[in-house]
């Protein structure tokens, strides 16, 4: 009986620990994430543009080097970039879904559409006390 109330213990003690470090996810308010996505919209469009134009400069633009050194290669990047062109066609729009704070990153999520598949959310990573808003991570979430 000891046993398994001290294993249970250690469980709940482990689970709360674990959650502990996990990173906050704030909402900002629609007000204040409009207001942080006019800030970087320019650049997330300039990203965007440049991915489907299969343009790594472009792309790459406003990417934090410390950040993406060594990640990216560009010949392996453009070969998925081709094939992602005839996958989803033409880039036609995007609209702001809204903005979270999660730990020290402000991460701002988009509905975009293209030709071909007008359903993918992609989520643009930023450090929230970065001034020049480069990038940190994008994930891309096709429906």
């Amino acid at each position: 009986m000891n046993k398994k109330l001290a294993l249970t213990v250690l469980i709940v003690l482990a689970t709360l620990t674990l959650a502990d470090c996990a990173p906050r996810v704030t909402s900002l308010t629609p007000e204040e994430g409009a207001a942080y996505a006019a800030e970087v919209d320019e650049i997330v469009e300039n990203m965007i543009v440049g991915d489907i134009k299969c343009d790594f400069a472009m792309y790459t633009r406003d990417f934090d080097p410390e950040e993406w050194e060594g990640e990216l290669d560009e010949s392996a990047w453009q070969q998925k970039c081709k094939v992602n062109q005839d996958v989803y066609g033409a880039y036609l729009s995007k609209t702001l879904d809204h903005v979270e704070d999660r730990g020290r990153n402000r991460v701002v999520i988009y509905h975009v559409v293209y030709e071909n598949d007008p359903d993918v959310t992609l989520e643009v990573y930023f450090r929230s006390e970065d001034p020049e808003h480069r990038i940190t991570g994008l994930w891309w979430t096709v429906e």
